[in-house]
């Protein structure tokens, strides 16, 4: 009748439920709805809570929680809402529990109250009321109250319900936050649940791990080949955070395997006496010519077979829907996978990466975009530190104008970092067009890649460098700026030097100034103004060439130069005047005898003496004082009074004293060569591992750990042998059964092991070949003992018996085939399936009514069972 009772209001709801928009065509208010939350219906839930009929008080709880997902506060209802935790009603205990564990945290005290009925719900038959009542426990704050958490904690850890013990490994977490000098009570719960059959319960017992003992990962040696066989059923946030853990587990616990790491395996390396090393077919090793006829069939020879087995059973993942999933699985294979590996290489991560970046940029869903642009920084930070795995994908890497700014970035990057003598005028076309994007940041890093190629590509270089030349006459201001501070990288570059398709660094200098009237940034200007002093020096050998003209020692076309930036110095920029400064006294430097780089820096120096900005003061009294052996110098040659008086007027520092450097000394200081960086912003992010947000945001965020190294001292391969990879066979039992006679059978016996009804208890996990009897069952052996087993998921996981007992099985199964059929003797439920409280199932109790009726079923049924 409860049955009965229960289906009815369950109809009578769902009814309610669908016919509730009919009030708008009858004319009645839509406010009988739960979900309006008007003053006066709120006013009216306490009413309701407080209502005997069990009706109301369900309705009550549905508006509070309605009232919950549109953000309302409904935590003064707290009070009344505890009340009906005792409630008959199994929909309205539910809704409580949902409201508690909102609101278990701030209201301990309140909760205390009823801390005996959280305690009854924890045996009681339906498994998400267990599950909750556990929850509210676990998320009750108080120190007291620990012991009693503890014991709900060890008395359903063994639960045979997955989502109960889902709900225990939770509560693992809270209770170490809570008291972390528990860990030595946890630590036992974790391991029963490490061992559980059911792959639903790994993703909550591997993330409490991680919260509770990250660093203790020698307690997953037992379990290691376990967790990797139930990796693939598990649910997709647990296969996320397992192939975390696992792939710390491999760093830190195995042997690193060759060609693993950033290794280039197109490098070939040379033996001691100058000739290559060959490769062997497999693609696993390196090896010499000597140990080719030596190859062994193995495909995995060389690598740790636990690393090869994690590997391989984790292939099928990179299929998954979930994102995250193939980002983790792909991060496994970037720090444990060898490379050209036919079965398990780094290869193989990359048409699953740009299959998922290239299916989610396109997708206009909402988070499709963002995981596209996630997965793209990934791809391109991987194709920074291995470019040879994305070589072969070049053409995946082309930008696209529909796409966003992030994507475009990161594609940019990994085009450069993929570029190759086979395929760069491919790319130099690319990064030409792209300059012509109407976006600025985009067109930008085109710039900077131009000017990457052109250093790290000589059979481009000279294409490269027109395309920059021609960008100094662009309309685009920026683009000009870009242009010219990538220009003076490459001319500083060593590689312009040994290059015979590029001009010398003074022409490109030359040029550069030529088109100093039309820059207009700051910056670009502050940088022609650096290389002009730069490279202002010209060959002794070509000084005859000037026939007399210029200064001496200094290029006809730099004075001139030099005249037009102290023309304009008041409307120059901080930045250029800066630059100004030091190209006068780098002037004076190399031609300390002419008169007119003598004038014209004194009167830049009285200039900047009397700037607006201090920092342009204090670089022209720097430099002054710099200079002052070179004027003592000219001083000593000339020695005329007039100029004695001038430097005595303007620099009353003269006279203090101290170090005066010589010529030589001062071109090192002013003169000296100045290192450039990599414009392309190629290693910025380095510090970080790559696949995880503190390297796409560039700074360090919480959660974030590092993938440790590899071992140089790896574990044994027996320390991960345990009795949850090979179940032993049956010991006997010597609980003596009634006898049942059956009739003449093949060797082997169908059944289902779970229950007599056919179906598997709640919890278990069909494992391969469950269902299936060993063979010799009804023979002369079936009188002795059977085996006992520690719980169900024990039984169901059991395997095949051991060879002596497969050799006594045919030797009866051969009696079996001459003699009459014999009786079979099977021993009692209770000797094979754990007995349960009383009250943990409402199906056995409806059951038990029934068994009186079926007594010959259960008999026929009884004797399937050993």
């Amino acid at each position: 009748m409860a049955a009965l009772n229960r289906l009815s209001q369950r109809i009578i709801e769902n009814f309610q439920e669908t016919t509730r928009d009919l009030s708008l065509l009858t004319g009645s208010s839509p406010s009988t709805t739960p979900y309006d939350l008007s003053d006066d219906r709120v006013k009216e839930i306490s009413k309701l809570l407080d209502s005997r009929i069990e009706r109301e008080r369900l309705e009550g709880m549905k508006r509070i929680i309605a009232g919950i997902s549109k953000g309302r506060d409904m935590e003064n209802f707290f009070a009344q809402v505890v009340k009906n935790v005792v409630s008959q009603s199994i929909e309205i205990r539910k809704l409580v529990y949902i409201y508690l564990l909102r609101f278990a945290s701030t209201n301990s005290d309140l909760l205390l109250l009823s801390i005996n009925t959280f305690q009854k719900d924890l045996s009681d038959p339906s498994p998400l009321i267990r599950s909750m009542s556990l929850r509210v426990l676990t998320s009750i704050r108080v120190p007291v109250i620990q012991g009693i958490v503890m014991l709900g904690l060890k008395k359903l850890v063994t639960d045979r319900n997955p989502w109960v013990r889902k709900t225990v490994a939770g509560g693992l977490a809270k209770v170490y936050e809570m008291d972390p000098s528990s860990l030595s009570q946890l630590i036992p719960l974790l391991q029963t649940l490490l061992s559980s059959p059911s792959p639903l319960t790994l993703g909550a017992s591997l993330t409490a791990f991680t919260e509770i003992c990250p660093d203790r990962l020698d307690l997953l040696h037992p379990y290691y080949r376990h967790i990797i066989k139930l990796l693939v059923d598990a649910d997709e946030w647990g296969q996320s955070v397992a192939l975390g853990v696992l792939t710390r587990y491999a760093r830190v616990m195995l042997e690193q395997p060759p060609n693993s790491g950033p290794s280039n395996p197109n490098i070939i390396p040379k033996e001691e006496n100058g000739q290559p090393q060959t490769r062997t077919g497999t693609g696993t090793a390196t090896t010499t010519t000597k140990t080719q006829n030596e190859e062994s069939e193995d495909e995995f020879s060389g690598i740790d077979e636990d690393l090869a087995m994690f590997l391989h059973f984790i292939k099928p993942l990179f299929q998954s829907c979930n994102s995250a999933v193939i980002l983790a699985t792909s991060n496994a294979y970037y720090h444990l996978a060898p490379c050209s590996h036919k079965i398990i290489g780094q290869e193989l991560l990359v048409k699953p990466l740009i299959r998922l970046a290239g299916g989610s940029s396109n997708n206009s869903k909402l988070g499709k975009e963002e995981i596209g642009s996630l997965t793209w920084d990934i791809l391109a930070s991987m194709a920074e530190e291995r470019p040879w795995l994305f070589t072969k994908y070049h053409s995946s890497f082309f930008v696209h104008t529909s796409e966003s700014i992030f994507i475009q970035k990161a594609k940019l990057r990994a085009l450069v970092a993929v570029t190759n003598d086979d395929n760069a005028q491919v790319s130099i076309r690319e990064f030409k067009h792209y300059v012509k994007f109407p976006d600025t940041a985009i067109a930008e890093e085109a710039v900077k890649a131009l000017g990457h190629i052109v250093r790290n590509q000589p059979d481009v270089a000279a294409t490269g460098l027109r395309s920059l030349m021609r960008l100094l006459k662009s309309q685009r201001d920026t683009l000009v700026a870009q242009a010219v501070i990538v220009l003076k990288s490459v001319i500083l570059s060593s590689s312009i030097t040994s290059s015979s398709t590029i001009p010398s660094p003074q022409t490109l200098v030359a040029k550069l100034a030529k088109q100093l009237d039309g820059i207009t940034n700051p910056k670009a200007r502050a940088s022609v103004y650096w290389l002009v002093g730069q490279f202002s020096a010209c060959d002794p050998n070509s000084e005859s060439e000037k026939k007399g003209l210029g200064w001496q020692g200094v290029e006809l076309w730099v004075p001139d130069i030099l005249r037009k930036g102290i023309k304009g110095f008041v409307n120059e920029s901080e930045q250029a005047k800066l630059q100004i400064l030091t190209l006068a006294s780098k002037l004076l430097v190399i031609s300390p005898s002419s008169s007119q780089s003598n004038l014209f820096s004194t009167y830049l120096f009285s200039l900047a003496r009397y700037d607006q900005d201090y920092d342009i003061r204090d670089r022209a009294r720097f430099l002054y004082a710099l200079l002052r052996g070179i004027r003592d110098e000219k001083v000593s040659i000339n020695s005329g009074d007039e100029q004695k008086q001038e430097e005595s007027d303007e620099g009353g520092e003269e006279d203090r004293g101290g170090v005066v450097l010589r010529r030589e000394q001062i071109k090192v200081v002013i003169l000296g060569k100045r290192e450039i960086n990599d414009l392309t912003e190629k290693g910025q992010r380095n510090d970080f591992q790559v696949g995880t947000m503190s390297r796409i945001t560039g700074k360090k965020l919480g959660g974030y750990e590092e993938v440790p190294e590899w071992t140089d001292d790896p574990t044994d391969s027996s320390l991960r042998d345990s009795e949850y990879e090979s179940v032993q066979p049956p010991t006997p039992l010597s609980v003596p059964t009634p006898t049942y006679p059956i009739p003449p059978m093949s060797t082997s016996i169908s059944r289902q092991t779970a229950s007599p009804n056919g179906s598997s208890p709640v919890g278990s996990y069909p494992q391969p070949n469950a269902g299936i009897a060993p063979s010799g069952v009804g023979t002369a052996n079936a009188s002795a003992p059977k085996g006992k087993f520690r719980d169900l998921d024990a039984f169901l996981n059991s395997e095949s018996e051991s060879e002596e007992e497969e050799e006594e099985e045919d030797e009866s199964d051969s009696d079996h085939q001459v003699h009459a059929p014999m009786a079979v003797t099977a021993p009692p439920r209770s000797a094979i399936v754990p007995e349960y409280d009383e009250s943990t199932s409402e199906s056995e109790d409806d059951s038990s009514e029934n068994d009186n009726e079926s007594d010959s079923e259960d008999d026929e049924k009884a004797a399937l069972y050993r």
